[in-house]
């Protein structure tokens, strides 16, 4: 897990193409590689990519390494494009992988269906409607790698309430049209707890956000999002959350 500024970009390689943020590859201090996303992307959707990131992976879903780099103004200097879609300071990274391809349809059934229940739950829960897969395509925000396990990436557009649950349903990877198991009230019980336990380190995961993009957001609108999102993610005590998952 990369915390604060313990690792700096020492290389910006290039623009990776693909997706619609387009990040950037970059090697780290570290002699990592990794994923960044910084100017391209609005405030609000840098804090979305890192907050949902650190919930993912205390939920215990499969994330790459995740965090904040640095990005020196030097590095940017005679790359327009990344001095313009990049930019200095502080960006999202996510841990570049190398021998991983986007999942696509038919390599859904592929996936252990505990962990295919464990992202349809966790996406519901945190808003997240951008991990859609059907025969005909789509955006599953999912990398599967040459030895078959699954990562997580791309939570830009999480904490998007209230959630069309219709459509979430409908076109979500591990919607019920592309499986054969079914949530039980045991299942829900289960997933109360899991949520439950993630939900409480919630501020704990706030409590570094960088001062750069505190800056960029505004200290009233940051605390007034936060509480949202901290509201929103307490919905799992309700019924109706429940009611709507099958």
């Amino acid at each position: 897990m990369i915390n604060g500024h313990y690792i700096e970009a020492v290389e910006i390689i290039r623009r990776l193409e693909g997706g619609i943020t387009r990040p950037f590859l970059c090697r780290a201090s570290n002699d990592k590689y990794y994923v960044v996303k910084g100017l391209e992307l609005p405030p609000f959707e840098r804090l979305a990519e890192l907050l949902c990131a650190r919930l993912a992976a205390a939920f215990g879903l499969p994330v790459p390494e995740h965090g904040v780099i640095y990005i020196d103004q030097g590095l940017t200097q005679y790359f327009p494009e990344a001095r313009s879609s990049l930019g200095e300071g502080d960006c999202f990274a996510l841990g570049y992988l190398h021998d991983a391809s986007d999942l696509v349809f038919s390599q859904i059934g592929q996936i252990p269906a505990e962990l295919q229940q464990d992202v349809y739950v966790f996406d519901y829960w945190v808003g997240n409607s951008d991990r859609q897969l059907t025969c005909y395509g789509g955006r599953p925000n999912l990398m599967m790698k040459e030895d078959g396990t699954l990562s997580l990436i791309d939570h830009n557009q999480a904490f998007q309430w209230p959630v069309d649950t219709r459509e979430f349903i409908a076109n979500h990877t591990f919607g019920p049209a592309n499986r054969s198991w079914r949530l039980d009230l045991i299942n829900q019980v289960e997933y109360r707890q899991r949520i439950e336990d993630t939900a409480v380190r919630f501020n704990e995961l706030c409590s570094d956000i960088p001062e750069q993009w505190r800056e960029a957001l505004g200290d009233a609108a940051l605390s007034e999002h936060l509480r949202l999102i901290e509201s929103n993610l307490l919905r799992y005590r309700m019924d109706d959350f429940w009611g709507v998952l099958e």
